[in-house]
């Protein structure tokens, strides 16, 4: 018995590891806002699930749909680590998103927009992963 649950629990592990899509939702944490004087507040994105895929030079985040979340571009640092940023305005968009062993997601996300300060701001999250998804 104890020979099926190592088995099974190997096996799960290694399709976790090595799967280059997944579905990562219940994303809570921090976020600081320079409107606000930068002060740590709790925030959540609840109710939403994306698709995290990384495959070889390629990475992205999507709806579950398929469409793009915004127009922040990808690059894969890992297997299960991306970065991407988006310039606009004079300001900059860098997120960073990071797939646990242990089945959680963790996002970073840092915003500096000197043409639109209410929007400069950090946040810092984890989440779930829900599974893997078909690319």
């Amino acid at each position: 018995m104890i020979k099926n649950v190592i088995a099974l629990a190997l096996l799960s592990y290694s399709a976790l590891s090595s799967a280059n899509c997944w579905i990562v939702s219940d994303l809570q944490g921090k976020s600081s806002f320079s409107d606000d004087g930068y002060e740590f507040i709790n925030d959540a994105m609840s109710g939403v699930a994306y698709k995290l895929s990384i495959n070889g030079d390629k990475a992205s985040l999507t709806n579950m749909s398929g469409s793009p979340v915004s127009d922040i571009s990808y690059v894969p640092l890992s297997s299960n680590t991306m970065v991407g940023s988006y310039q606009s305005g004079g300001g900059i968009t860098v997120e960073t998103w990071s797939v646990t062993i242990d089945k959680k997601v963790i996002y970073s996300k840092v915003m500096n927009i000197p043409g639109f300060q209410k929007l400069t701001s950090t946040k810092a999250f984890v989440g779930e992963v829900a599974g893997t998804c078909d690319n």
